[in-house]
């Protein structure tokens, strides 16, 4: 970068329009010497030319010699490796209008930094969801594997399984098959969740319908395991019917998963209440419960909590991403536990969270 002449480039107007005006005080010289030339001599006109270049040189000069270090700075700048730092090597800015350019320039690189980490969170996140999601996914897939090889031998044997034989094989594939369809569901929604808006369709829903459907989903697992869901209320309110679906499947998984771990029958409480503008739907288990000191922690990616390590079952992501939909939504999802007495959880809709889409 030649400092010299950028600095004559950037100012080459300035320069053309002082020689203009020198131009114009020689001018009104010459006509005032036409008029008076016994008043205007040749030597004033001189003198007056050339202290006016010398002013102007002099001037660009000590002009050149402060704009020299900010150059460089920039010459620096332009040929360093790092170009989310460069602008902090940028120093010595002369005008005001430099500044508020470098400070625009540090806004934007902030905020181009801080979308970056947050794409990179959430590539972690994906990621290691990814490999999780694989991992368990194994489990049912072998046990599954282990069933038919049992099955294979008894008729390489030529030997009948029995009727409870079959009876058990069939329940165990069976929840197996399920576990792998949950997994899958999950999955997927995690794929779409960065685009929901273009997979989103809010109309009134009645609540208490998507609920017993999915209620209805569980049913051979709700049995299994002594579990009896209790329904009560009934309510319309605007929201997405596939996800809020999603969210309400997300909580009733989670509470058969620390339900079923505590012996004997247990009750499910799923109570739909609305109160003007407000509708919420509270999901209430008499499972094991979550521990004190990870309930601020529920919601995050990848937790399971100590009770969710007893289980085995826990991607930590269910309740996540039911989270990251309410939020998406405008709804609110909270959590009250004790331990060994079962959790809560509560969806709360507001008329006025709702982000509503126009219909074309």
């Amino acid at each position: 970068m030649n400092k010299l002449l950028l600095y004559i480039q950037d100012r080459f107007g300035s320069i053309v329009v002082k020689c203009i005006l020198v131009g114009l005080g020689v001018l009104l010289f010459m006509l005032e010497r036409y008029r008076h030339a016994a008043l205007i001599d040749l030597a004033s006109m001189t003198y007056y030319i050339v202290l006016s270049l010398i002013t102007i040189i002099v001037w660009h000069v000590v002009e050149y010699i402060r704009y020299r270090p900010y150059y460089a700075s920039l010459e620096e700048a332009l040929s360093n490796d790092g170009p989310l730092e460069a602008i902090y090597i940028v120093q010595d800015e002369i005008k005001r209008e430099q500044q508020l350019m470098k400070q625009l320039l540090i806004n934007q690189q902030r905020k181009y930094k801080s979308q970056l980490q947050e794409l990179e969170r959430k590539r972690e996140i994906q990621h290691h969801f990814t490999l999780q999601w694989v991992h368990q996914m194994k489990t049912p897939l072998s046990v599954i594997d282990l069933h038919l090889q049992h099955v294979d031998e008894q008729l390489k044997h030529g030997a009948a399984l029995s009727l409870a034989e079959q009876a058990q094989l069939y329940r165990s594939m069976h929840e197996e098959a399920d576990k792998l369809h949950n997994g899958l569901e999950l999955m997927l929604n995690s794929a779409r969740l960065e685009k929901l808006e273009l997979d989103l369709h809010v109309r009134p829903v009645e609540l208490h319908s998507v609920v017993r459907d999915v209620v209805n989903r569980y049913k051979k697992l709700f049995i299994q395991h002594s579990i009896f869901p209790k329904l009560t209320g009934e309510a319309t309110a605007a929201t997405d019917h596939k996800w809020f679906a999603f969210i309400i499947n997300q909580l009733l998984s989670n509470a058969i998963k620390f339900s079923k771990l505590k012996e004997g029958t247990k009750s499910l409480y799923i109570t739909i209440k609305q109160q003007g503008d407000e509708t919420s739907v509270t999901i209430k288990d008499e499972g094991i419960g979550i521990d004190s000191s990870d309930i601020k922690r529920v919601f995050d990616p990848f937790f399971t909590g100590k009770n969710g390590r007893i289980s085995g079952e826990s991607t930590g992501m269910g309740l996540y991403l039911a989270k990251q939909v309410c939020l998406r939504l405008g709804h609110t999802l909270t959590v009250s536990s004790k331990e060994q007495e079962g959790a809560a959880f509560t969806l709360t809709i507001k008329e006025s969270g709702i982000h509503r889409l126009q219909e074309r």
